[in-house]
């Protein structure tokens, strides 16, 4: 379906009348129902597999998102698969806001001028997860703050790798 096909349709049901619901509502709704959408979109293929190999790298597609993002993104370190600039725009939070739907930078650079459990924090909480990971030689800090919405955004990045 193309864009105009889609706001069409969007248009067309936002315009009719549910009883009890506002326009914003039903926005509401929709973006709800998209979202699941999304979320389950990965399970429910046909041939869709709990276990993606894709060269070096297993997805568990089963997995809760924390997890599959800490143990894929060890994966892909360790096979080499991220470049200078691939790394550059995991440290962009527009990037990763656009690319995994997730509010901060996938990678926070480590500097030796803060304690570590001060950077992983922001604004006070707990963004990023505590364990170092080295790239390049320099060491990061993996964003903890992912929710099952995001799995798929981040499983099709992964596959975009070339892994």
């Amino acid at each position: 379906m193309d864009k105009r096909t889609f706001k069409t349709r969007f248009m067309a049901i936002l315009e009719e009348e549910v009883s009890g619901l506002s326009s914003v509502q039903k926005l509401k709704y929709m973006k709800k129902w998209i979202k699941e959408y999304e979320r389950n979109i990965v399970g429910n293929q046909p041939d869709s597999q709990p276990i993606k190999t894709l060269g070096p790298i297993q997805i568990n597609t089963t997995s809760k998102i924390g997890m599959l993002v800490r143990t894929t993104m060890k994966e892909i370190v360790e096979a080499h698969l991220l470049t200078l600039e691939k790394v550059q725009e995991l440290e962009d939070e527009k990037y990763c806001k656009y690319t995994f739907d997730i509010n901060y930078p996938l990678l926070k650079k480590v500097t030796l001028t803060q304690p570590l459990y001060e950077q992983k924090n922001v604004n006070g909480y707990p963004r990023y997860w505590a364990e170092v990971i080295t790239i390049h030689g320099q060491r990061y800090l993996i964003c903890n703050d992912w929710y099952e919405r995001n799995k798929t955004k981040f499983i099709r990045w992964v596959e975009g790798l070339g892994a």
